[in-house]
């Protein structure tokens, strides 16, 4: 058979001996099959409980479950962990390809101006590009006209000394007249000082001038 059987000696209550023999006889009314089929024994943990010099059989069922319990506060943080070494650095890559070739700049106007004498000056033809013309209308006041497209009211000029074409090789004080009040409208006005003196005009002292 398969029920298992305990002998227990016992100082139980007659409550708890009455209550396990209640048990065996509605164990034994629902552990056979109805009449013309075999009978099978219901498993089950049986013990014999020896109360007061009597022995009684009792089959221990297992209870329901019972209810779920809260769950429990949540543990501490565990400690950050060591960080791990550098790795190795990796290898070069490869050089990429040469980019394209931007195009080339250039300023709008460039010029040297070089004075011929305190009332004329010329251009420097192979260094002169979109100024038309040059004229001296007062010494060491300049007048240059650019191209069209250039306007002096709303473009600005950049102008510097050259010695190469100035008398004497000896660079003056150069400057740039943005209101120009010696020269025509359209032109752009660059005046010369000699160097040293309390801003006295002069010619002879050539000079650059470029439009951006």
């Amino acid at each position: 058979m398969s029920t298992h059987r305990r002998t227990l000696s016992l100082l139980a209550t007659p409550a708890v001996v009455g209550a396990m023999i209640v048990a065996v006889p509605a164990l034994a009314g629902t552990s056979t099959q109805p009449t013309g089929k075999a009978s099978r024994a219901r498993r089950c943990d049986a013990v014999t409980v020896i109360s007061h010099g009597r022995r009684v059989r009792a089959c221990l069922l297992q209870g329901p479950s019972g209810p779920r319990g809260a769950t429990g506060p949540r543990g501490p943080a565990g400690s950050r962990g060591a960080t791990g070494s550098r790795g190795a650095t990796g290898s070069q890559g490869s050089k990429g390809p040469t980019g394209l070739t931007g195009p080339a700049g250039t300023a709008r106007a460039y010029a040297v101006v070089q004075p011929t004498s305190p009332s004329a000056a010329t251009l420097i033809a192979a260094q002169t590009s979109h100024i038309t013309g040059v004229s001296e209308p007062k010494e060491g006041i300049y007048c240059l006209a650019p191209a069209a497209g250039i306007n002096p009211a709303t473009d600005t000029a950049a102008v510097s000394p050259e010695v190469s074409y100035s008398s004497g090789s000896k660079p003056g004080v150069i400057a740039l007249n943005a209101q120009g009040n010696d020269c025509p409208a359209g032109n752009f006005e660059v005046e010369t000082y000699i160097p040293g003196t309390e801003a006295k005009l002069a010619s002879g002292y050539a000079f650059t001038i470029v439009i951006p």
